[in-house]
């Protein structure tokens, strides 16, 4: 039997015993320090290479690239944990590729032999081999299309609400807050009254931008992943959320909102959702457990701010009616 198809075969059967015998032992948790999935992996890559060197197979260059290059993509798609996100996924990907790349054209006579067998199943003489992959190169490219955009969840078997009801006080940094009467405290007044100031110039000598300026520097450093640095819910780890993190460009997000929902929301995350936010709970974690008070209302502030959104008021009818009659209308006057 030809020592690279045995070669190809012992590398194909470890990585399939590896994957569906030894590898679930480690799913979810590691059982211990040492014995882990990283050191499975290891050992696996050591038994293909002691494998290779005890029976002198001997593999070509082509082969030993291709199964260096699936060892890298089965670490980064199956053995990294947690999961790095898809775009992560490709960075790391190419840079691998670059790698087997530079290790097939180490030189010329390196590269001329793993150009060899591609040469010959273009000019047709390995026939069998070109009619296999010209037969299923398209099925390859129409399933990993259909695959793609074939919906992955289910919808909810039961009705979700977007904006749950909020409780009626939450504690935060050891203090209580009712959610009601809450108010920015960095909010010059409820109409936001600082148009006639440029945005972030001179932002000291303004108070109300100083805080905008701070509020934004708080969340490029740690919100823009998931929410995108233009606010729209597509920051660079948003598609492995499922829902998607929000949108706050959208008018049916912060717009519809008060700030102490926002107050409330953020330092509470998704574990502070109540149980009809599910099944797709969000995956915000609570950030109250890594900023302060004064930095979550600066970050509400900054989110309003580039919006262009003021954030919902619920005024008694009292406040409307004294407002009127102070501008000389009847009350109830449209």
């Amino acid at each position: 039997m030809n020592k690279t198809f045995i070669s190809f075969i012992l590398f194909v059967g470890g990585l399939l015993v590896f994957h569906y015998g030894i590898f679930p032992i480690f799913m979810p948790k590691e059982p211990t320090l040492f014995l882990n999935r990283y050191v499975c992996f290891l050992l696996m890559a050591a038994y293909l290479i002691i494998v290779n060197l005890t029976l002198r197979l001997k593999p070509p260059i082509s082969l030993n690239a291709l199964m260096v290059w699936c060892l890298g993509f089965y670490f980064y798609k199956f053995v990294l944990f947690p999961p790095v996100p898809w775009t992560l996924f490709i960075t790391y990907m190419m840079l691998w590729s670059i790698g087997t790349f530079l290790y097939i054209s180490q030189d010329a006579e390196t590269f001329r032999e793993f150009r060899k067998p591609i040469v010959k199943v273009i000019v047709g003489e390995y026939k069998l081999a070109r009619l296999v992959i010209f037969a299923l190169l398209p099925f390859l490219v129409g399933f990993g299309t259909y695959t793609a955009i074939y919906p992955k969840f289910e919808e909810p078997v039961e009705l979700r609400t977007v904006h749950p009801a909020p409780p009626a006080t939450t504690k935060v940094h050891g203090k209580s807050y009712v959610l009601e009467t809450a108010r920015n405290p960095f909010r010059i007044d409820e109409q936001d009254n600082y148009q006639d100031k440029f945005p972030f110039l001179d932002a000291d000598k303004y108070p109300y931008m100083k805080n905008v300026t701070e509020g934004g520097t708080v969340f490029f450093q740690n919100c823009h992943y998931c929410h995108g640095d233009q606010l729209n819910g597509l920051g660079m780890f948003s598609h492995v959320f499922n829902p998607t993190p929000a949108n706050f460009i959208d008018p049916g997000t912060i717009a519809m909102l008060r700030e102490s929902f926002l107050f409330w929301r953020v330092s509470k995350g998704g574990p502070g959702l109540p149980n009809e936010s599910t099944p797709w709970s969000s995956a915000m974690p609570p950030w109250e457990e890594h900023l302060n008070t004064e930095e979550i209302w600066k970050v509400i502030l900054f989110e309003y701010w580039y919006t262009g959104w003021h954030p919902r008021t619920f005024d008694t009818e009292e406040s409307y009616v004294g407002q009127w009659e102070k501008e000389g209308k009847p009350a109830g006057a449209h």
